[in-house]
């Protein structure tokens, strides 16, 4: 039977890597090892979490901590870790560290990993290597889209339909249409970037199946950024 927590770990390692001093709270009391110098939280899984640390004189080393009870939702994952951090910087005589607003820089890394770095189940449900085509109904809207900006963009007065020319002189002009455009190009060109980037950490797909997805939201953006999420659920047999 797979792992309930697993599959949360890491945007939740991610945020917990930027917590320094409850990472150093976890190692010294739960694993006691009091000269830890740096403590970074490693994973989670439904039967406790590692930290891995260094401590002053060098050695490096990665501990073990098991929760009081197996975790079997996602929900129980922080307070269970809230309760554990306050447990062991009241036991070594330390001020709370998880207090007041998260930082921005443990919130940015967790949504980031939860992005791209995607658990992979010892049993997947579907096939790694695959690629999911864009309907041709969404295909075909996007490419209308695109189509209607770049005929009002760069058409001229005397290549457009009487109809059309009415349509552009009473809602955009040539300029207007133009830079909106430019503007879905970039996006698509971003999300083709970020497309291209959770292919690679996932380590699923040849290079053929990498081209299709990057290739395919390029064209039409988060129809198939959204498709590629879904693999993820699939490949983990989430809904």
């Amino acid at each position: 039977m797979s792992d309930p927590i697993a599959p949360h770990s890491a945007p939740i390692s991610a945020y917990m890597s930027v917590h320094e001093a409850t990472n150093k709270a976890y190692v010294r009391h739960f694993g006691n090892i009091d000269n830890v110098k740096t403590a970074t939280f490693h994973n989670v899984e439904s039967t406790g979490f590692r930290v891995n640390y260094e401590t002053t004189d060098g050695v490096s080393g990665q501990v073990f901590i098991t929760f009081n009870t197996p975790l079997t939702r996602r929900e129980d994952i922080r307070p269970v870790l809230e309760a554990m951090a306050k447990e062991a910087e009241e036991a070594l005589g330390l001020p709370s560290s998880l207090v007041g607003p998260p930082p921005m820089a443990a919130i940015a890394k967790a949504l980031y990993a939860r992005t791209t770095d995607i658990y992979t189940p010892p049993e997947p449900t579907v096939p790694l290597n695959t690629f999911y085509p864009v309907p041709h109904r969404k295909a075909l809207s996007v490419g209308l889209l695109f189509g209607f900006f770049a005929l009002f963009g760069h058409a001229s007065d005397n290549q457009l339909p009487r109809l059309l020319l009415s349509i552009r002189h009473s809602t955009i002009g040539p300029a207007a249409a133009r830079k909106i455009l430019n503007g879905l190009v970039y996006v698509h060109a971003a999300e083709a970037s970020l497309a291209l980037i959770i292919c690679l950490r996932r380590g699923w797909y040849d290079s053929s199946n990498v081209f299709k997805w990057t290739f395919s939201t390029f064209l039409y953006g988060f129809n198939s950024l959204g498709l590629l999420r879904k693999h993820a659920k699939d490949v983990q047999g989430l809904k």
